[in-house]
């Protein structure tokens, strides 16, 4: 052991006979002092000009020779190596147990200054190793690059987002639920209110673990998760993490893509694997640090399936090739072999994002995430990152100010997961749904049972294609000592909701008795299909059911379809009105179902069977809700319709859809008092000059209720670049009006005419 006293020159001396026998890396050690100006390219020739022990000897005796700053700076050396290629412990004692010197202890025991950023500047290995790890780097980049450009070309226009990693939720170490408490959770989840039951799929915020962590962690890591729900888009974000890492940390990452396994099948060494083919001079120094320090290198496999018929991953999990070299795998639940694991694999289950991150990703992508927030289907459908994504891009348009559908939404995350899952080019996709519509519609078959019992739980899922399954969460559980049975259940029930609907137009003779039975108290969650069969069974892009039954059958099915829809839930009206037989007729659920059908002759059927009168009052209207009736009035040409709105809150986003529409609106009372009232109460930004050229310059308030109606009418009157006349509602003539009516003196010169 040193003496802190001891001078560099004379600790090197010193240990002399042990250095001129046991010193090793020495073309590392080498390239440092020639770097750091200690050593001369003359001198370093002469070093390397033999490769025995006087080598090592003459690189000594040089050092001492120079003094004490050459020394110290070899010392240096010697300990920053030291942190570097220490790596895991079990290779560090690995090294120790054979030789009884150990330069780098001998290094680290002399007192240094510590200096980080002049320790950034040492060599950990040889040129060409730097090389190679700049050529991995630029292609991790490549790759990471690749990826997010590739989902970025999928949104229209020529502004497209800037798209990079959200985060996931991770959860570390956690271990499966009992077969018990698994049906028990299930059975809980179908008895939930269907808002309380949506907001389940929505995975908690958890904050102990980042993708930093799963950087340094030294254990393998299996990143397990549902189909689409963000570990590809994970690995790719690690991979750009460590390419854009300004650190002279010598480490290697490989990425390996396990749906193409070409290149793996063919390997038979670690080495054919990585791609070392040809074997130069550079190539055999990058191997032989690969060797010599695997913990410094990490595998990842994405999409791992069976590894066992794979021979050299397999040996690298199982610790037979570079032995302290890092594993990290992706795979999806039912791919998890727990015999196939070794016990060092840390498990980290990939949820998807949190209520926070949905926000922050379709805030980025979209602007206004305030678009789907007032859908809470749409909204926690998202928590899987790939629907999140589909939906951006359904809902990302630079011109059109009217959403697409929710159902055209759907069709596109189905026409975009069979395709990411099938790897099938985007020309070829629709022959790929054509053949494989009879898995398709089996999946469809349970779908709907699981769906009548109003359970999340699919019972005997005959379909095996795997493209197909991705749709599914597929959960093996073990029932007895030589037998497991498999619980599937969908990423989201929206989902199941929506190949239900598909099985349904498949057996259109079901249809009627479902309209039925969504008059009923125990079947009422069966209205839930009803809109998305509504655009399925149009023939508009995106295309889905044509490639799955006859067009012939579809068209026929159209011709009662709507019809038969809205007479039985007007029907409905008529019986509710004369007793309690129900639930009564939900106007606006018509309304968004002839919003999803995009059929303007069924939206004339329903006006006349109304009178033209909708009776919207009390409602909450959002922005899906808004559309579907601006859709539906929009859709009357010739005949002005007669809208109700009391008491009924209507957000900012909506605000703007109704706009668009009442042109087609019988402008008379009550309407511009409502219409006036829901505005100037509103939080938002609203354009009142379209109100009041709608009601040929007049502004119509009740005289009753909030003293901010009045406040806010002054507010907008003194803004307006007019004179605006004003007319006065009320019933009954109390103090209150009378003081009400006086805070319009304030606004009097910009008041035209007041009349009661």
């Amino acid at each position: 052991m040193a003496c802190t006293r001891q001078s560099a020159v004379e600790y090197v001396r010193n240990a002399r006979v042990h250095l001129v026998r046991a010193l090793n890396n020495l073309n590392v050690i080498v390239e440092n002092l020639y770097q750091q100006r200690v050593l001369t390219g003359e001198e370093v020739s002469k070093i390397k000009t033999e490769r025995d022990d006087y080598d090592k000897r003459k690189l000594v005796d040089s050092l001492i020779n120079k003094g004490n700053k050459a020394c110290y700076e070899f010392l240096k050396i010697l300990h920053v190596m030291r942190k570097s290629t220490s790596g895991r412990s079990p290779h560090l004692q690995r090294r120790n147990e054979t030789s009884e010197f150990d330069q780098y202890d001998w290094a680290s025991c002399f007192f240094l200054e510590e200096d980080t950023q002049k320790d950034a500047q040492y060599l950990q290995g040889l040129k060409p190793c730097y090389t190679y790890q700049k050529k991995l780097k630029s292609q991790a980049q490549d790759k990471s690059n690749e990826f997010w450009k590739k989902s970025q070309n999928l949104f229209q226009g020529n502004k497209k987002p800037d798209l990079s990693y959200t985060p996931l939720v991770l959860e570390h170490g956690q271990e499966s639920d009992s077969p018990s408490k698994i049906k028990k959770l299930k059975r809980k989840k179908s008895k939930m209110p269907r808002r309380k039951k949506l907001k389940t799929y929505i995975p908690e915020e958890k904050s102990d673990l980042s993708l930093s962590d799963l950087l340094k962690m030294d254990k393998n890591i299996l990143l397990v998760g549902k189909p689409g729900i963000g570990k590809t888009a994970l690995v790719h974000e690690l991979l750009r993490l460590w390419a854009e890492r300004a650190s002279s940390e010598l480490d290697y990452i490989f990425y390996f893509d396990m749906r193409d396994t070409s290149q793996i099948m063919a390997a038979k060494s670690w080495e054919d694997l990585c791609g070392f083919c040809e074997r130069d001079e550079d190539i055999k120094e990058v191997i032989q640090d690969i060797q010599r320090y695997s913990d410094n290198v990490t595998f990842i496999f994405d999409g791992a399936t069976d590894l066992s018929s794979l021979p050299v991953v397999e040996k690298l999990i199982k610790k037979q090739m570079l032995p302290f070299a890092k594993v990290i795998i992706t795979c999806r639940p039912e791919d998890e072999d727990e015999e196939f694991f070794p016990e060092d694999f840390d498990r980290v289950e990939v949820k998807g994002f949190s209520e926070h991150t949905i926000k922050t990703y379709l805030s980025a992508t979209l602007g206004e995430e305030q678009k789907i927030l007032g859908n809470l289907e749409l909204f926690s459908f998202c928590h899987v990152p790939m629907y999140a994504f589909m939906v951006a891009v359904c809902f990302f348009s630079q011109e059109s100010p009217q959403p697409c559908t929710v159902t055209e939404t759907y069709i596109n995350v189905v026409r975009y997961c069979l395709q990411i899952n099938s790897g099938t080019k985007l020309k070829d996709l629709n022959t790929l749904i054509f053949n494989k519509s009879k898995d398709i519609l089996s999946l469809a078959e349970v779908s709907y049972k699981a769906t009548q019992k109003k359970t999340v739980n699919l019972d005997k899922v005959k379909c095996e294609d795997r493209c197909v399954l991705s749709f599914l969460k597929l959960l093996f559980i073990e029932v007895a000592p030589t037998e497991v049975t498999a619980e599937c259940t969908f990423l989201h029930y929206t989902v199941q909701e929506f190949f239900a609907a598909v099985w349904l137009l498949k057996n259109p003779d079901e249809i009627r008795e479902v309209f039925q039975q969504c008059l009923t108290v125990e079947k009422k969650h069966l209205k839930h299909l009803i809109p998305f069969m509504c655009r399925l069974v149009n023939e508009k892009q995106p295309s889905l059911m044509e490639h799955l039954i006859p067009v012939t059958d579809l068209k026929n099915i159209s011709r009662w379809f709507f019809k038969e829809l809205i007479d039985t839930f007007l029907c409905q009206k008529d019986v509710s009105d004369c007793e309690d037989s129900g639930p009564s007729l939900d106007l606006l659920f018509l309304c968004q179902c002839l919003y999803e059908s995009q059929h303007p002759e069924a939206c004339i059927y329903l006006l006349n069977k109304l009178n033209y009168n909708l009776d919207l009052s009390g409602e909450d209207l959002d922005l899906f809700p808004t559309c579907a009736v601006a859709y539906v009035v929009k859709q009357s040409k010739e005949r002005k319709i007669f809208l109700n709105l009391e008491d009924a809150n209507i957000s900012e986003h909506g605000m703007r859809q109704l706009f668009g529409c009442l042109i087609n609106v019988q402008w008379c009372d009550p309407l511009p008092r409502q219409l006036w009232k829901i505005f100037l109460l509103s939080k938002g930004e609203i354009n009142f000059a379209i109100l009041l050229d709608l009601g040929e310059n007049q502004m119509h308030l009740p005289v009753e209720g909030e003293r901010r109606l009045f406040e806010r009418a002054v507010e907008v009157i003194e803004k307006m670049t007019r004179n605006v006349g004003v007319c006065l509602y009320w019933d009954r003539q109390t103090s209150d009006c009378r003081t009400l009516c006086f805070s319009l003196l304030e606004a009097l010169p910009s008041i035209s005419s007041l009349r009661a």
